[in-house]
């Protein structure tokens, strides 16, 4: 079975138009002796692949799966959701009060 990263850019994210181009996918390699380490590999990856790439603002989805037999990404088995600004992670800031909460 060959496995693979994958990465993909979300458009229209969380609506109902709500699409996901591939932007690239490279076969990984489980090591036989931690075959479940792999997916620690998948996040830093990603985000090592958004930065060298020039990639935009926007929201991104990386997983790791199978590979079909085309060599396309098939199931998967671990996956990350990335905002990302351009040039980092988006994170929500800490402390922020919402209506639903008294803020």
């Amino acid at each position: 079975m060959r496995h693979a990263f994958s990465l993909c850019r979300v458009v229209e994210a969380g609506t109902a138009d709500e699409q996901y181009h591939l932007l690239g996918v490279i076969e990984v390699r489980p090591d036989r002796r931690e075959p479940g380490k792999l997916g620690e590999r998948l996040r830093p990856w990603a985000l090592a692949t958004l930065a060298a790439g020039g990639y935009g603002f926007g929201r991104y989805y990386a997983a790791l799966g199978t590979l079909d037999e085309n060599g396309e990404p098939h199931l998967a088995t671990a996956h990350e959701d990335i905002d990302w600004s351009g040039s980092t992670v988006l994170v929500p800031a800490s402390g922020q009060q919402t209506a639903s909460d008294g803020g």
